[in-house]
């Protein structure tokens, strides 16, 4: 009996450790004008943007990547674009980069999941941190 409650208590630390983690989800951005979508692969975690509170312009059309410094990425819808690759995550602090579609630049990030709903981006860029907060919500 007590090596059942031994198991079940071990099980209960691991699963609880692993939610204090789990970074999965949607996002809402500090400006609140987009939802980026976290997913875990084998290795590490990306996101994509997954709803803007305006993905066409004037016109109705897709707002598209212009600003990409490569030409042949520039005709991309931003919607479904993904903005954050290569995050390694461990005991809640992942590294990695974040794509930004507004100044067309790849910056290093430092990802850091501050409790289960708040998600705290560190930018670099030119020896200067800029620091964003992002909450858990839904589509």
């Amino acid at each position: 009996m007590k090596k059942m409650i031994l198991i079940a208590f071990a099980l209960s630390i691991t699963y609880l450790t692993k939610a204090k983690e789990d970074i999965t989800g949607i996002w809402l951005t500090e400006e609140g004008n987009s939802k980026v979508e976290i997913s875990q692969n084998e290795e590490d975690y990306t996101g994509k943007i997954a709803w803007m509170v305006k993905s066409t312009d004037k016109n109705g059309n897709t707002i598209k990547d212009r600003k990409n410094p490569n030409k042949e990425l520039r005709d991309r819808p931003i919607l479904g674009l993904a903005i954050l690759q290569n995050i390694e995550l461990q005991n809640g602090k992942g590294y990695g980069q974040i794509y930004s579609p507004k100044k067309g630049l790849t910056l290093d990030c430092e990802v850091v999941l501050v409790n289960p709903d708040e998600l705290q981006i560190n930018v670099t860029y030119r020896g200067f941190t800029r620091q964003k907060t992002w909450t858990r919500t839904s589509l």
